[in-house]
């Protein structure tokens, strides 16, 4: 069985710090594994599985599929799975023009409402504007959300906060 990826990050920070930290007896050394420490969690959350290479693979699985449907269609006991639909693939790199493609979309949805909201209701531009600011405070609270918490104190001065 094949450990993920974030078991494997949380077991390389595990080592350095109940090995490695352990054994420095230099500030700035282990100031220096805390920034290690901190890199590789920020990895965690930020890298992953290759959204294309899953999509290819689920892919073999979905033709794999039908085609053993195909062949176990009217025996008897035979497990008969589920049709399914193969996703398109879709690349990090495309998800991520899509996000800034969007986020070019709402500033000038913004700028048009600013400029122009003479031609709108009060109520309309309130709501387009609470939607709009909405949108961008969920994707701040996401990032947030996905990121660790800083190791500056521990990386200052080579000592764990227990905080």
């Amino acid at each position: 069985m094949n450990n993920s990826f974030a078991r494997l990050i949380d077991g390389m920070c595990s080592t350095l710090r109940g090995e490695v930290l352990e054994r420095l007896e230099d500030e700035f050394a282990r100031g220096q594994v805390f920034g290690v420490i901190n890199l590789l969690n920020t990895f965690k959350v930020r890298a992953d599985w290759s959204p294309e290479w899953l999509t290819l693979q689920i892919q073999a699985q979905c033709a794999a599929l039908d085609q053993a449907r195909s062949h176990l269609q009217g025996v008897a006991g035979a497990p008969l799975p589920p049709q399914r639909q193969a996703p398109a693939p879709v690349s990090a790199a495309e998800l991520l023009a899509q996000r800034d493609e969007g986020n070019r979309q709402v500033g000038e949805v913004m700028a048009w409402v600013a400029d122009h909201r003479d031609r709108l209701s009060s109520d309309a531009a309130q709501e387009i504007e609470r939607a709009l600011r909405q949108a961008m405070r969920t994707e701040i609270e996401i990032e947030l959300k996905y990121s660790p918490r800083p190791l500056f104190a521990e990386m200052s001065s080579g000592r764990e906060n227990q905080a």
